[in-house]
């Protein structure tokens, strides 16, 4: 499987990114969520918690913050489209 050619460190961003997905996702569907500002806000606090909960080197901690972060922005645009959120101009 994919865990042959990631290590564990690779494994659990992967795993971290699709169940936050998810569960913003799941928030949007339940109206827990209702503009694409909370969604992206909620998405940047519970990345730092993970990046923090890590502990990895401040320089190592910022890139892995960016690229989850692009990563996760990227895939909520489509479910900002999907379920028509809310966009604050």
């Amino acid at each position: 499987m994919i865990s042959q050619f990631i290590d564990q460190t690779e494994a659990a961003i992967l795993r971290f990114s699709v169940s936050l997905l998810t569960e913003i996702e799941l928030k949007i569907m339940k109206k827990q969520i209702i503009s694409q500002h909370q969604a992206m806000k909620y998405a940047k606090h519970q990345i730092d918690l993970f990046v923090k909960q890590m502990h990895f080197r401040q320089a190592l901690s910022a890139v892995y913050r960016s690229e989850i972060y692009i990563y996760i922005s990227t895939k909520l645009a489509r479910v900002f489209e999907q379920y028509r959120v809310f966009k604050c101009v």
